[in-house]
């Protein structure tokens, strides 16, 4: 009989063993659990509110600004002497922050351009911004970049108005540094010194 308590002892003590195993291990695989749910749930949640944070435009604009940013110590606009069959040079640099608008414009040609100039103006006043020069041939004049640098736009454009037909339009945007509008006699360059 003595070996049969024993045993059972024994039996109860391995029982008892394996409660302990099983009660200890069992809270900890609940908050594992629990802990990948709360998990789960959170990337949920953000691709939710990333979906619908996609679809809101402000945010995403405020998020991922579209167009080039400006960076533009200086623009040195020159006019060499005899241009434009000695007349006056009438020069638009354009801001667009409309992508479809910018296609648009890219199309025209600068006396498309000068013709419906006011028209534009008044249709798009919000993503259109108009700097308007008039130059005698032989002048020059360099206008700080303060004035333009740091802005967002879809194409910064020239248009100057020759009397010769002409596309007379150059896009400006990918220029850095001190941007160069030199003016000769029936067209005209722009280029940048890098800073």
């Amino acid at each position: 009989m003595r070996n049969t308590t024993h045993l059972g002892q024994a039996q109860t003590y391995a029982d008892a063993h394996a409660q302990i195993q099983v009660s200890c291990t069992s809270p900890y695989r609940n908050l594992r659990f629990k802990q990948s749910m709360h998990l789960n749930f959170q990337m949920i949640l953000v691709m939710i509110v990333m979906l619908t944070l996609s679809g809101c435009s402000t945010v995403k604009d405020y998020v991922m600004p579209a167009g080039v940013k400006l960076d533009w110590e200086s623009v040195a606009v020159s006019v060499d002497a005899g241009a434009n069959r000695d007349y006056p040079l009438a020069i638009d640099v354009v801001l667009v922050s409309d992508e479809a608008l910018a296609q648009r414009l890219l199309g025209m040609s600068a006396r498309d351009w000068f013709s419906a100039r006011n028209g534009l103006r008044k249709t798009y006043p919000d993503v259109l911004s108009i700097d308007s020069l008039e130059l005698a041939p032989g002048e020059s004049l360099t206008l700080p970049g303060k004035r333009w640098s740091g802005r967002r736009v879809a194409a910064a454009l020239v248009f100057a108005d020759y009397l010769v037909a002409g596309p007379h339009l150059a896009r400006i945007d990918s220029l850095r540094g001190r941007v160069q509008l030199a003016f000769g006699a029936n067209e005209f360059t722009a280029y940048s010194l890098e800073k």
